[in-house]
């Protein structure tokens, strides 16, 4: 009986210490993790196989060790498509500055300073019209139209009553005076109304600029003009002679609508303040071009221009940048650049298209070869030289000037880089950059 109950505690003993093995490989089991050797971005909790290359998974680390990852070890797992290996020629980026240029397209305009609105200063009916179609020459005292009205002819009857009747009250004829100059009336008007003795029913208006009558509306009015009543000029020419006498027995005769661009022509009546015709002097003249947002920052008020006529090869024009539009074009990515065009130009024409190109002086930054930075579409890259091989990096490029680029950002001046990235890259090779 003794002898049984030995064996039975032997046999115990023996399955206890089995239980405890299984338990300890269990747990180490647990703590371990298995990677490519490869690709040791891989890591799973079980072995298995590599997703990229379909080797077997190693144990990579065990609770209480780790795998040590040297340099010389990281440089010979990392992936075949992050270097490139090649003799290429190497430069190092120069720190200076450039003299470089930035080319624009335009177009010849109006000096806007010299465009200038003739209104009329009362209200009355055209009698005749000397001035019928754009860009008719008009001279400083030409006489542009005669127009008649009942307000000057009250105010002229007015002046010649006073001068009659009370020529000692200098300051009512002064008044009177006045009130026929408000109405456009010249002064050589006056003395010809106050030495005739004669009231005078048609007024002409003459030009006070020289240059070329614009804006004469040439076609039939598409909108449907106001109606205003105007009464017929009573022969006492009075005061009511253009709105006053009863509305309902008052002739509709039809006028533009305020702003609205008419149709000149004679026999139209037309109202206190309504613009007739402008005029511009095209002896000044300007040239707008159109600037990329990244160059407004390079152009600066007074730079050297040139600019050139595709219609007249051969012929360019000296001048410098007058001034810098300080916002944008709504839809429109564009700056205006203007220059005014020196003297009285023979070769420009306004709506004449033209290109120039304005020069400066780049801030100091590095520049490389052109050939040395490679566009990949999204970004530019340049290869640099690390331990005998050539790792892309990604870069910021700003002007391009010849055969020179100028690098922003992602190179230093004592950096290596291939001479010539295109012979670094071929059609079966991904170049993998490193945000």
């Amino acid at each position: 009986m003794k002898r049984y109950l030995n064996i039975l505690l032997l046999l115990l003993f023996v399955l206890t210490g089995v239980a405890c093995q299984s338990d300890e490989a269990h747990e180490h089991a647990e703590g371990t993790t298995y990677t490519c050797p490869m690709h040791p971005q891989i890591v799973e909790d079980e072995p298995g196989t590599c997703p990229i290359c379909g080797m077997d998974l190693v144990p990579q680390s065990v609770e209480g060790e780790a795998v040590v990852m040297t340099d010389d070890l990281a440089f010979l797992i990392q992936p075949t498509n992050e270097t490139v290996i090649s003799d290429v020629a190497t430069v190092t980026p120069e720190q200076k500055t450039v003299e470089a240029a930035v080319k624009m397209e335009g177009i010849i305009t109006y000096d806007e300073r010299r465009v200038y609105s003739i209104p009329a200063r009362v209200g009355g009916r055209i009698e005749k019209l000397y001035v019928k179609y754009n860009f008719q020459p008009v001279q400083k005292g030409q006489k542009l139209m005669e127009v008649y009205s009942p307000d000057l002819i009250t105010a002229q009857k007015e002046l010649l009553y006073l001068v009659n009747s009370a020529p000692e009250d200098k300051a009512l004829i002064a008044a009177a005076k006045q009130r026929l100059q408000l109405l456009g009336a010249t002064d050589a008007q006056i003395n010809h109304l106050l030495r005739t003795g004669e009231a005078s029913y048609t007024f002409a208006i003459y030009s006070p600029y020289d240059g070329y009558a614009i804006g004469l509306n040439t076609t039939a009015p598409s909108a449907i003009p106001s109606e205003i009543p105007v009464a017929a000029a009573n022969t006492g020419g009075g005061m009511n002679g253009m709105g006053g006498g009863d509305a309902g027995s008052a002739s509709k005769r039809r006028m533009p609508a305020a702003g609205d661009e008419i149709q000149l022509r004679e026999g139209i009546y037309v109202s206190t303040g309504q613009p007739l015709l402008r005029v511009v002097n095209p002896n000044q003249l300007w040239a707008e071009f159109n600037i990329p947002a990244g160059e407004i920052s390079s152009i600066a008020k007074g730079a050297p221009i040139q600019i050139t006529f595709p219609q007249l090869p051969g012929e360019k024009l000296e001048a410098q940048v007058d001034f810098l539009q300080p916002f944008y074009e709504a839809g429109e990515n564009f700056a205006k650049v203007r220059v005014y065009l020196p003297g009285e130009q023979k070769l420009a024409r306004v709506g004449q298209l033209v290109s120039a190109e304005a020069s400066y002086t780049t801030a100091p930054a590095l520049w490389v070869p052109r050939t040395a930075v490679l566009d990949i579409g999204t970004k530019s890259v340049a290869f640099k030289q690390l331990n005998g091989v050539y790792k892309p990096v990604a870069v910021t490029v700003g002007t391009i000037e010849g055969n020179q680029v100028q690098v922003v950002e992602g190179l230093d001046q004592t950096d290596k880089i291939a001479s010539n990235a295109q012979f670094l890259v071929d059609s079966e090779s991904f170049v993998k950059l490193n945000d």
